[in-house]
């Protein structure tokens, strides 16, 4: 299956309008030749790392921290199941349905989307993690072992300046859960390589979409990106034929913070998460 090396990748979302492109603020804030850590929100559709990859420099390229379901063939199904939901509406899903032919040429399509992406993160050679909470000793043992090996790989990659991408809380910030877990992962790592005398940067990167990326918007984000379509619009603006309003998505890298302890607590690694999500959800709701 031809898939694209991460350059390529990038090159191709930042030329070919098929995507939102996102404004970038604050690339200053960003080290170079240092070990980063980028830290980003979850918003919709789970599409973040890519608007961070167009954003980031591309050597050397990022390395995500990846759930195992988008990087596992044996996951096949219910990556099949969670692409469908991401990438066609329930309208488009239920007018298929109605037709045998319809029906199998949508499946087909998942199909054909969902063996593409588990070959493309490979390429990608993200890293894989275990985001579950299993419950059967099996499993847990399995998740143990899957984020052992997953921090030690996130350990190599910044001792060689090599940055990641962590979203801290499974995607959304505390503020929104009643009993919060707080995954303790990047002071984890900071504290690793500060006993081995480097300093880790840990960059809060904000992703904001205005208004909100999903299947009813994504095309206006799209279609702004082609400049006949947007001079269209802004002309029926001026002649006050049709409002028209630019859809903006931003990415602000905020200055790094640093966690440098020897031997930190539990709850040391836990309120630092917390003033980190706590950076992160003020600036998202700004």
């Amino acid at each position: 299956m031809l898939t694209l090396s991460y350059r390529s990748a990038v090159r191709f979302l930042r030329t070919v309008p098929i995507c939102p492109k996102p404004k970038t603020l604050g690339l200053e804030n960003i080290p170079k030749a240092e070990p980063v850590i980028f830290v980003y929100n979850h918003i919709v559709l789970r599409a973040e790392p890519v608007w961070l990859a167009i954003s980031t420099p591309v050597n050397p390229h990022v390395r995500f921290l990846t759930d195992f379901k988008l990087a596992d063939p044996k996951n096949l199904p219910i990556l099949k199941e969670d692409l469908r939901d991401s990438v066609f509406t329930q309208k488009i899903q239920k007018k298929a349905s109605r037709f045998r032919w319809s029906g199998t040429a949508l499946e087909k399509i998942v199909d054909v989307l969902s063996r593409y992406l588990i070959a493309q993160m490979n390429r990608f050679d993200v890293i894989i993690a275990n985001l579950d909470y299993p419950t059967e000793k099996e499993e847990i043992s399995d998740k143990f072992k899957t984020n052992l090996k997953a921090l030690k790989k996130c350990v190599r990659c910044l001792k060689k300046d090599i940055p990641i991408a962590i979203a801290p809380s499974g995607g959304k910030t505390y503020e929104e859960f009643e009993n919060p877990v707080y995954n303790t992962t990047i002071p984890t790592l900071a504290s690793r390589l500060y006993n081995q005398g480097k300093v880790v940067k840990i960059v809060p990167s904000i992703i904001k979409e205005r208004p909100a990326i999903d299947h009813s918007t994504y095309w206006r984000y799209v279609s702004d990106r082609i400049i006949f379509y947007r001079l269209f619009r802004q002309t029926l603006h001026l002649f006050k034929i049709k409002n028209y309003k630019r859809p903006c998505l931003t990415i602000e890298f905020l200055p790094p913070l640093t966690f440098e302890k020897e031997n930190p607590t539990k709850s040391e690694k836990v309120d630092f998460v917390k003033d980190l999500l706590q950076v992160i959800y003020d600036n998202v709701k700004k």
